[in-house]
């Protein structure tokens, strides 16, 4: 059966009042209007077809770590479709419905203004054609009924926070909107992440290897010597796919250098030993002193 039409804004006619109207005249006049703002409506059918068409909004809590590789993810939604009881013809199975004779089934009517005439979408049936006689007891002869429904949701990877996606669910649509949680580790930015790595001040200053935790595996990082805190490592296509393009973003590794609070007598006799020969000082160093000579040495 032909879903009902949405009606189509017409324009307005008004009487020749140039000439005397009667009671009739003037109703059939106002009838259509009535009908065009709303204040006039004998079909439960019309107004609930707009609500129904409307696609219902969901949000959807996701891992950073799932926004960025993607998953399938499984979710329940309530939403208006079809009738499973009546097939969404709203007459309880069984059952027959009339013919409508204030149309004659075709869910138009026609309205005369003087001279000119109006169709309209039959304010008795609501365009059905039809007028049920025995509701369905599920969706009460709407045709639609609130079901509970459990839908796999296929997560693109590379999804952000906002993102808004369009699916399908059974003969109606849902709009889902991504909540992502932030990363304990990792930072987004785009396609690109970045991720803090604490070296020794040993590493930093002679070079070495690092272990850091990157999205995809464990990364093996080489130091160059001399690495400054907060200097930038980037590891080329470690980050999240591009969701509107083709390949991957990068991971940015930021150094940072992890001073001990306490050291051993042997350690702080090196490092003082090193800061006697250090040059390039703004200042004082504890435990070292000028010479009369200009050099440094511990005050031992």
């Amino acid at each position: 059966m032909a879903e009902p039409q949405a009606e189509r804004p017409r324009l307005c006619v008004f009487p020749d009042l140039s000439r005397p109207q009667s009671a009739a005249d003037i109703e059939t006049w106002c009838q259509p209007h009535r009908k065009i703002f709303g204040e006039f409506s004998s079909s439960s059918f019309g107004d609930f077809q707009t609500v129904f068409d409307q696609p219902q909004e969901y949000i959807m809590e996701l891992t950073f770590n799932q926004a960025a590789k993607g998953v399938n993810k499984e979710f329940t939604v309530n939403i208006m479709d079809t009738c499973e009881r009546c097939d969404g013809k709203g007459n309880e199975p069984g059952t027959k419905v009339q013919h409508c004779h204030y149309c004659g089934g075709s869910g138009m009517e026609t309205i005369n203004t003087g001279p000119f005439v109006m169709r309209s979408t039959c304010r008795r049936c609501g365009g059905r054609g039809s007028i049920v006689v025995t509701p369905c007891v599920v969706c009460r002869g709407v045709g639609q009924a609130k079901q509970k429904k459990r839908v796999m949701i296929p997560v693109p990877a590379g999804v952000e926070d906002g993102q808004t996606v369009r699916m399908p669910v059974g003969k109606r649509e849902i709009f889902i909107t991504f909540r992502v949680q932030k990363s304990p580790v990792f930072r987004r930015d785009g396609a690109d992440i970045h991720s803090d790595l604490f070296i020794s001040i040993a590493q930093a200053l002679l070079g070495g290897t690092a272990r850091a935790q990157g999205l995809y595996e464990t990364i093996n990082v080489m130091i160059p010597p001399g690495t400054q805190t907060d200097q930038k490592i980037r590891m080329g296509g470690k980050g999240i796919p591009r969701i509107n393009s083709y390949g991957y973003g990068d991971h940015y590794i930021h150094i940072k250098i992890r001073v001990p609070k306490r050291l051993t007598s042997r350690q702080q006799n090196l490092i003082l030993s090193y800061a006697e020969d250090e040059t390039d000082v703004e200042g004082t160093v504890n435990g070292v002193t000028l010479t009369t000579s200009g050099k440094r040495s511990t005050g031992n």
